[in-house]
This record gives structure tokens, sequence and C-alpha cells, in this order.
């Protein structure tokens, strides 16, 4: 383990077909652990873009409108203070 700045390192090993999978996908200027932190990233972020669509999917969701608290909030919102929607951007 080696202490580098603020942050620890370990030396890991992996096999030669490893290494060369990850030089091949190395960007430039990356070093291994930064393309093995990339790739942790990238994982991490599939896998909750993939939670959030089973959620969307199979979840078991309630409609806002029917929901008084909700209504009421709205309605408050909606009616205290009137928007400039000439400062709006669309959206198609």
């Amino acid at each position: 383990m080696v202490i580098k700045g603020d942050q620890t390192t370990e030396k890991i090993l992996v096999t030669l077909d490893t290494k060369q999978d990850l030089s091949a996908i190395k960007l430039p200027g990356e070093r291994y652990g930064d393309v093995v932190a990339r790739l942790v990233r990238e994982r991490k972020q599939q896998d909750y873009i993939a939670h959030l669509l089973n959620v969307a999917k199979d979840g078991d969701f309630v409609r806002m409108d029917s929901d008084e608290e909700y209504t009421e909030i709205k309605e408050e919102v909606m009616g205290s203070a009137p928007r400039d929607r000439t400062a709006c951007t669309p959206i198609h």
C-alpha cells in the first residue's frame, strides 16, 4: 500500500490479457488506475440506470392529482406568483 497525496493506492494483479484489454481502452494520459476507476464509475452509472428503469417498469405509483395535500400545495403555488412564460425555452 502506498500513500500518494490524499489518496491511498494499492497494487492489484491482473493477467497479461486483462492488462492488454485495459491498455486497449485506455485514453491518452490515463494510468491503469484511472481506467479501472472510470470503468467502475461507468458500471455504477449503468447499475443505477437499470435500477431506475426497473422501478419505472415495476413500481407501484400513486397519481399525484388524487392526493389532497399535493393538490392543496399545487393550487397554492400556482396561485401565488404569476410566471413570466416569455423567458422560458420551449421543450420540443
